[in-house]
This record gives structure tokens, C-alpha cells and sequence, in this order.
């Protein structure tokens, strides 16, 4: 999985610009086949609780948070 196009992925969720999943594989420069296996790696392995809006057309977090993708470290005591 290339982390920079969870990034991207994530980033048009939380803005409200993902769109109907062929612009958003569009936007991201891959296959619509390609979209589904990201957003399915990222409901599986990073718990994102995606959902999508067939009024709205686009991809939403049915619950409050935030998907973190940084490293942090931990404090020595």
C-alpha cells in the first residue's frame, strides 16, 4: 500500500471532496478497481470507519476521529 495515496485518500474524505469513486480514482491517478482495494485496506487494517452517501456522492467517517499515519514516539520514563 502506498501510504502517500492513503494520505490523498484520507485528505479528500475529511475535506468532503472525494466524489462518486471514478473521480476520486481519478483524482488520485489510479483504476476505480484500484480505489475500492486502498479504501478496503484501510476499513480493515486501519479501522477508518469509511462510509459512503449515495445522495451526497461521496465518501464520509461515519464516526469522529482521525486516521494517524505518523510515527510517534514513545517517552522514556
Amino acid at each position: 500500500m502506498d501510504i502517500r495515496k492513503i494520505s490523498k485518500i484520507n485528505y479528500l474524505i475529511c475535506s468532503g471532496r472525494s466524489g462518486e469513486p471514478k473521480t476520486m480514482a481519478e483524482k488520485l491517478a489510479i483504476s476505480e478497481r484500484m480505489l475500492y482495494h486502498f479504501l478496503s485496506f484501510m476499513k480493515t487494517e486501519l479501522n477508518a470507519p469509511i462510509k459512503y452517501d449515495k445522495s451526497k456522492k461521496r465518501y464520509f467517517y461515519s464516526r469522529a476521529g482521525k486516521l494517524g499515519l505518523t510515527w510517534e514516539d514513545e517517552i522514556a520514563e
